[in-house]
């Protein structure tokens, strides 16, 4: 009981120092690359919060997987070099007595794995291209930069508004230019805003405006002066997202079982099986001589576990070129390494003797 809890006890903490450590690294380099988006103009700045939660959805499952094994490997390496490890082995412990409370501490974080990677990372991943649709479409027709050229979503139209000023809700020398059924629109204006009406649509009002409109390439311009007018900007609606494979539910890969629905499959699946292989493997892999003083077991441990997650990203392209089928998948990636991790602990087990 003493030996159980307090094991327990010790890889909880570390593994939640750990997994904050992580989440801290991962959210310094994912906020870096968003602001830079940003700055861009590829993503709208009240936007880069949203979008970074549901990205860094995107890598809960490798940052529990890395926290589980990563603790393991650090707590019973340490019980190694502290001599700890003999006393319980004197106790009458082997080394496949601390299977079961690796097991206690690591099976809700691998279940939390399978939920995220199988259901709740898909699904982050396509509201966080909508909301970062949505939110590009709205800056486009609400957020008004002084001095600052800006581009449509869709590339059919620029704005310029010279001296906006929020509080007064308008600017002066407005430009607009429109791209429509082959013919260029070229709005001048002394002043305008931005402006909704009742039924949600989005106008831009002009006043002392002329507006030049002619054929694209064509040297001959319609012009129409007029002192008041307002021009549409289209409402906005649902973005028209592409469901990428790896933003699709489980259940729509298991309807239409192509070989890229196959890949995405199985590559979601094996998350929280090598998660649970590599937290087993860490047990005999954290084995250090405490005489030698010697830390090779840390790369022959990074060793494997790099290996293994490179070779279900190998194996994943070849699921998805037709070169492994579908039925077949990862399995006898994941059987090695098992066999690999059996291996491991029969030879630890000579330790004790």
């Amino acid at each position: 009981m003493l030996f159980r809890k307090t094991l327990i006890h010790e890889m909880t903490w570390m593994a939640f120092a750990l997994f904050i450590v992580l989440l801290l690294i991962v959210m310094t380099s994912q906020i870096v690359r968003l602001l830079g988006e940003a700055a861009l103009g590829a993503l709208a700045s009240s936007a880069v919060w949203a979008v970074m939660g549901f990205t860094a959805t995107r890598y809960l499952p490798l940052l529990f997987s890395l926290m589980l094994f990563v603790t393991i490997l650090s707590v019973i390496t340490r019980l190694w070099k502290d001599h700890e490890m003999f006393v319980w082995f004197a106790a009458g412990r082997s080394i496949h007595s601390f299977i079961p409370p690796v097991l206690m501490m690591g099976l809700p974080v691998v279940a939390l794995i399978g939920l995220l990677s199988m259901g709740v990372s898909p699904w982050a991943q396509q509201k966080g291209k909508e909301y970062r649709e949505t939110s590009l479409k709205n800056q486009e027709v609400t957020q008004v930069a002084p001095g600052v050229f800006r581009e449509s979503r869709g590339a059919d139209r620029i704005y310029f508004i010279e001296n906006f000023s929020p509080e007064r809700g308008f600017g002066e020398n407005v430009f607009l230019q429109i791209r429509r059924d082959g013919k260029l629109t070229t709005i001048l204006a002394d002043t305008g805003g931005m402006q909704v009406d009742e039924h949600g649509d989005r106008w831009m009002w002009l006043k002392n405006a002329a507006a030049y409109q002619a054929k694209a390439g064509s040297a001959q311009y319609d012009i129409l002066n007029f002192q008041e007018g307002k021009v549409r900007i289209d409402k906005p609606s649902k973005p028209e997202v592409d469901r990428a494979t790896n933003a699709l539910s489980t259940r729509a890969l298991l309807v239409e079982r192509t070989p890229q629905k196959w890949a995405e499959l199985h590559w979601r699946m094996a998350l929280p099986i090598q998660a649970l292989i590599l937290m087993l493997a860490a047990i005999p892999l954290a084995f250090a001589n405490p005489r030698g003083g010697r830390s090779f077991h840390i790369l022959f441990a990074a060793l494997f576990a790099f290996s293994y997650y490179n070779a279900i990203n190998v194996f994943q392209a070849w699921i998805a070129a037709g070169k492994i089928p579908g039925g077949i998948g990862m399995w006898p990636l994941h059987v090695m390494a098992a066999a690999i991790t059996v291996g491991l602990y029969a030879w630890r087990s000579k330790v004790r003797g």
